[in-house]
């Protein structure tokens, strides 16, 4: 008898629009929406890729130890014509100063600082925001006017034999050792980073420009 009326009667059936049948159908855990992308914020900075940055950081470090090889050079040619009397010695000493210190420096010195530039600027690091880059970027700059105001014109006076006095000589070897010793500075400040931030990088990022 109970088995009968179990198959007359049996449990709810769950009908289109009943709520045994909503029941039913949220029952799978229902996957999230995607979120939408967003575009990037106006005025941000788009990142070099990994690849690029490392090819630009390998160019960079490339010119700018270049650079340092090319001050000892200048500053060893130096020496050897403020101690020797061969006029022949002085003269090809003068002449391979003056080769190295207009035609190569110039190049090596503008790669070195448009690629820092592109890596302060394209990278987390940011062009003023630490003070150890802001002070890169003066030692670089005033070197390449040091260069291009004073010591290009000493190096072509003193190519110049029986013109350009001892004097000048000297003022290159004293010149070319101070920018030897910035140089030097230099490459140690991209290996410390001392100082921490300048105030510009310590104040908080637009709501826009956050991630």
């Amino acid at each position: 008898m109970t088995h009968t009326v179990s198959k007359k009667h049996p449990g709810p059936v769950a009908t289109e629009g009943s709520p045994a049948a909503e029941g039913a159908a949220s029952t799978p855990a229902a996957r999230p929406a995607p979120r939408p992308r967003t575009p990037p914020a106006a005025g941000r900075v788009r990142r070099l890729s990994q690849r690029w940055r490392k090819a630009i950081l390998t160019l960079h470090v490339t010119v700018a130890v270049g650079w340092v090889g090319i001050e000892i050079a200048q500053l060893i040619l130096g020496l050897v014509g403020l101690s020797t009397d061969d006029a022949g010695l002085v003269r090809a000493t003068r002449v391979v100063m003056e080769i190295l210190g207009i035609e190569l420096i110039a190049i090596v010195a503008w790669t070195t600082l448009l690629t820092g530039l592109l890596l302060a600027t394209a990278t987390q690091w940011g062009l003023l925001k630490h003070y150890w880059i802001v002070t890169k970027l003066v030692i670089n700059i005033g070197l390449m006017l040091n260069g291009h105001f004073f010591i290009q014109h000493w190096l072509r006076e003193q190519a110049e034999v029986g013109t350009a006095p001892e004097s000048v000589s000297l003022q290159l070897v004293i010149t070319m050792s101070i920018s030897l010793t910035l140089l030097v500075s230099a490459t140690a400040l991209s290996v410390y980073k001392p100082w921490g931030k300048t105030r510009r990088g310590r104040r908080p990022a637009p709501k826009s420009a956050r991630p």
